[in-house]
């Protein structure tokens, strides 16, 4: 199998120039030496992020030189999906965006399209021969090199909301715990306010709580989450979040260490992981 990676260009096998013109429309150009010593039935793999309208033209560009390059089959891997939390129309008046992204990628005719840690199931639902790459391995990783530094100490796994709780247990069902906190909020969808955070955890002992969650954007539902954790006793919270936008800044009332993945843009004053890592499962 060959790659052709927009995430890190120097690792891809077929190498391309990437530009922009005046208008702001995004072109690539490959280098056919590259692609000529390339068998036409053996896989192509693109390897993208799609954090903008720009990347998810990008990617359908490429889909389509390789279509008339008579490629048979090119796969897409995901490292962040544009519009996956948007998987339902929020209020009266509001598109249902992430169906519209899926449907442009199902326009591309990929034999396979793979997602890092998508927001629900509704995006592989909607997206053609779609299958989700789980955070467990990242989130193993980073487990390991706390507990490394740590040794002995005593901690659990936090679902943040409802949203997430499948997920975890999911998760912890990997990890081999049981220690999980289950924890609640309310959002008023209009003003986007956050309130009532709250667990039935009654009483923490002094544990390090790790929040994982898929997407970290302003920190709100971390920091309200994480306020209320020490005030059941936790000894040190800490965020495990796949997805980096970090809106506000990485600064999150409460939290101690975050750790996420360059799936979105590389981020400093975090610990991040390189997602590529994460991306390929066979």
């Amino acid at each position: 199998m060959k790659t052709l990676n927009l995430v890190s260009p120097a690792a891809s096998d077929i190498q391309y120039t990437r530009l922009l013109f005046p208008d702001k429309q995004p072109h690539i150009k490959f280098d056919m030496q590259t692609v000529n010593g390339i068998n036409r039935q053996e896989k192509i793999r693109l390897i993208t992020r799609i954090a903008s309208s720009e990347d998810l033209l990008l990617a359908m560009f490429c889909k389509n030189v390789l279509d008339y390059l008579e490629f048979e089959k090119v796969e897409l891997v995901i490292s962040y999906l544009l519009c996956a939390r948007m998987d339902r129309v929020m209020l009266s008046g509001e598109p249902f965006s992430l169906k519209t992204v899926a449907g442009i990628i199902n326009l591309a005719g990929f034999s396979k399209v793979s997602i890092f840690d998508p927001h629900s199931e509704v995006s592989t639902a909607l997206i053609d021969h779609a299958y989700a790459i789980p955070n467990h391995h990242f989130v193993q990783d980073v487990l390991n090199n706390y507990l490394k530094q740590h040794p002995g100490v005593n901690y659990c796994i936090v679902s943040p909301d409802a949203g997430a709780l499948k997920k975890i247990h999911h998760l912890a069902h990997f990890l081999g715990t049981d220690q999980v906190v289950e924890c609640m909020k309310e959002r008023d969808l209009k003003t986007g306010t956050l309130s009532h955070f709250n667990t039935m955890a009654t009483n923490l002992g002094g544990k390090t709580c790790f929040i994982v969650d898929d997407i970290c954007d302003g920190g709100g539902t971390f920091a309200g989450t994480a306020t209320m954790l020490k005030e059941k006793g936790a000894a040190e919270v800490n965020l495990i979040v796949s997805h980096g936008i970090f809106s506000k800044g990485v600064q999150i009332s409460n939290i101690d260490h975050i750790y996420t993945t360059d799936s979105y843009r590389q981020v400093e004053g975090v610990t991040c992981l390189p997602v590529e890592k994460y991306l390929i499962t066979d």
